[in-house]
């Protein structure tokens, strides 16, 4: 702050606008412009000209209502602080709680996938054995015959030569050496006629007409075989079986002819009655007829 200027040796009083300090000589000019500004205007509008000291009590409110905002604003800050507080802690809480959830959610999710591959491990297993069994179900409706099959082999046509006596005509047993050679060349499914051959099945003689699972069939003898025609036909000729029949074409003079077949169908074997099947295939010793399947 400036200090006031000493008055001058001989006792003369300087101006106040040299000896106030400029600040306060800046404020108190223009707040006394003010003043008579407004006493000006008050006296045009022929209104009484206000107390001097009545700017000291709004001066004393403005203080009051700005100490009472303060205040206010002061306890609404350190409410806040404390809901903020409480906020943050509640948030904080949250997030632990969700982070758990999380672990645990990771937990079952890793469980389930273990549980998942071993379903799906024992589904493999599981088809595996059911593939298995269905081979197995083909394989033994080819060895029953009771049910229609088709696939590639070899198609063996036997006829009586013409005018031949009773003697020479093909008779069961003939035929079954042929039916016979032919499983043990690695046959997987045998018709004569149309007739499949089954386990249950057989090829007898009733007088001179041959009958296969009960039912007659003529000359020509027409044996559908299912099997690798790339070698069925030479392994006829190597069994023994086989090596019978052929003495039996050369010897009575049938005729005999084989082709290649790429695709031959079967249809299933009829299903007889057991006792009947036993009652047909039964000879007078007791014993049944041959060229059933294996």
């Amino acid at each position: 702050m400036a200090e006031t200027r000493e008055q001058p040796a001989t006792g003369r009083r300087l101006p106040d606008h040299v000896t106030t300090p400029l600040l306060t000589l800046i404020t108190a000019r223009s707040m006394d412009e003010d003043y008579a500004h407004v006493a000006q205007k008050r006296a045009a509008a022929g209104e009484r000209p206000a107390q001097g000291n009545r700017p000291h009590w709004i001066s004393l409110v403005a203080v009051a209502a700005l100490g009472i905002l303060g205040a206010v604003v002061a306890a609404q800050t350190d409410r806040e602080a404390a809901v903020n507080e409480l906020s943050r802690a509640a948030l904080t809480q949250q997030i632990d709680t969700l982070r758990d959830e999380v672990r645990d959610l990771q937990s079952q999710v890793a469980e389930l996938t273990g549980s998942n591959q071993s379903v799906a491990a024992a589904s493999t297993r599981t088809q595996g054995q059911l593939d298995d069994l269905q081979a197995r179900v083909r394989r033994s409706e080819l060895t029953t015959g009771y049910t229609a099959v088709h696939g590639p082999g070899v198609r063996i046509t036997v006829d009586n030569k013409p005018g031949v006596d009773v003697d020479s005509e093909i008779r069961d047993e003939d035929l079954a050496f042929l039916v016979d050679g032919l499983w043990e060349a690695g046959a997987e499914a045998i018709a004569i006629n149309d007739q499949r051959i089954n386990l249950l099945g057989g090829i007898r003689n009733t007088n001179r007409a041959v009958h296969v699972n009960g039912r007659p069939v003529n000359a020509p003898y027409v044996v559908s075989v299912i099997g690798d025609n790339r070698t069925l036909q030479a392994r006829l000729l190597q069994s023994s079986e086989g090596q019978e029949w052929f003495a039996l074409v050369n010897g009575l003079d049938f005729d005999y002819s084989a082709e290649n077949v790429d695709d031959i169908r079967l249809p299933a074997a009829p299903q007889p009655d057991l006792r009947d099947v036993i009652e047909l295939n039964a000879d007078p010793d007791g014993q049944t007829g041959g060229g059933s399947a294996p």
